[in-house]
């Protein structure tokens, strides 16, 4: 598996994505195992984290311990998407690297090479970001661990305060909290990889249907062979681009009840975190100022990437008609037509009718999570 390998690597390290490759059965025994842990150590952190709220009297540590709820929430709920749909997602990785959407040209290789780095680069930026993140978080884990606490408020029925089941509940808490970090910052990039790759598939359509017209660029003599005719060849087109639109939806069907989710649950973290801020000092609310503009640049990573999706689909029509279309038959223009009218409607990732991946939606966001802050203020 070649498309979004690191993406794919980092769910591997959250351990709910066992690779494609490993065919022993002792190395699918062992990796179950893990996935069986992840499986089991993130509801029950979930329920602890629940318990805590409903139990604690202090409002600064209820919102802190709701924040902290609500990442664990979405995390748990990509962690069940990827295991419940591993076989949906391998099929569009595989669609992905088969005809008609492997590219074929020197020219079509440079495309998809290029839409590769750009998720590569983004996704490991990315991801120091969320290690650099979650690193001072651990740090004040360990802090409060030796003070004799816990590091991430939770209510567990027994009794900790012997040193030995101290540092095993919080060895607990943190392992399943820097996986789940891996799972989340896999979700987010996935997504994000999925988009990019659907803009590299309308990039390279475009470039199919100009080079339809205008055949200047040499095709390798082992694709020469496969070549339909000119005719065929539209049609050809035609099927690609709806390829295309039944991955968007797939990739949409697959990750839509985590991208409703991560909207609900960010729009309660930013407007609890900005009433939080106004509520202390500067120094108190650090870390919290630093989980914010994280879960700020999350959502972001959301909503631009199906926004460039969008933007890609509706992009297609102007390609086709830049083309030299007369000096095609009236049947032909027909088709190209046809290509034009589907491209008008842009194709769109929602969750819902509430929400739509776009740079649209990422304001309304920021907009309405103020709007809960103001009213929040006031009491």
């Amino acid at each position: 598996m070649q498309i979004l390998s690191l993406n794919f690597l980092l769910y591997t390290i959250g351990g709910v994505w066992r690779p494609i490759e490993w065919s022993s059965t002792r190395s699918k025994l062992l990796y179950n195992l893990v996935t069986f842990y992840m499986i089991c150590s993130l509801p029950l952190l979930l329920v602890t984290e629940l318990l805590n709220i409903l139990f604690v009297d202090n409002i600064d540590d209820c919102i802190i311990t709701l924040m902290m709820f609500l990442s664990i929430f979405t995390c748990t709920f990509k962690m069940f998407v990827v295991v419940i749909h591993r076989d949906k997602i391998i099929n569009i990785l595989e669609t992905l690297q088969e005809k008609p959407c492997k590219a074929c040209t020197e020219d079509e290789m440079d495309i998809q090479l290029k839409f590769d780095r750009l998720i590569r680069s983004h996704s490991i930026s990315y991801l120091v970001l969320s290690l650099l993140s979650v690193l001072g978080s651990m740090i004040g884990a360990i802090l409060e661990t030796l003070e004799g606490t816990l590091p991430y408020k939770a209510w567990v029925p027994y009794d900790y305060s012997s040193l030995l089941s101290l540092w095993l509940t919080s060895l607990l808490e943190n392992i399943s909290v820097g996986l789940g970090l891996f799972i989340s910052v896999a979700t987010e990039t996935s997504v994000m990889g999925f988009c990019l790759q659907m803009c590299a598939q309308f990039e390279i359509l475009k470039h199919r249907l100009q080079r339809m017209v205008n055949p200047t660029e040499e095709i390798p003599e082992h694709f020469q062979a496969h070549m339909p005719k000119k005719t065929s060849r539209l049609s050809e087109h035609i099927c690609h681009h709806l390829v295309i639109i039944r991955n968007v939806r797939m990739v949409n069907d697959i990750f839509s009840v985590v991208i409703f989710a991560q909207f609900f649950a960010s729009m309660l973290i930013l407007c609890t975190s900005l009433y939080f801020v106004y509520s202390h000092t500067i120094a108190d609310a650090a870390p919290l100022i630093i989980y914010a503009l994280c879960m700020f640049v999350q959502i972001f990573v959301y909503c631009w990437a199906g926004n460039e999706v969008i933007l890609k689909s509706t992009g297609l029509s102007e390609g086709v008609y830049e083309m030299d279309w007369t000096l095609m038959t009236i049947n032909e223009r027909r088709d190209l037509l046809m290509i034009m009218k589907r491209s008008m409607r842009s194709v769109k990732l929602t969750s819902s009718f509430l929400v739509t991946l776009s740079l649209e939606s990422y304001g309304n966001l920021l907009k309405t999570s103020y709007s809960a802050f103001s009213v929040l203020q006031q009491f």
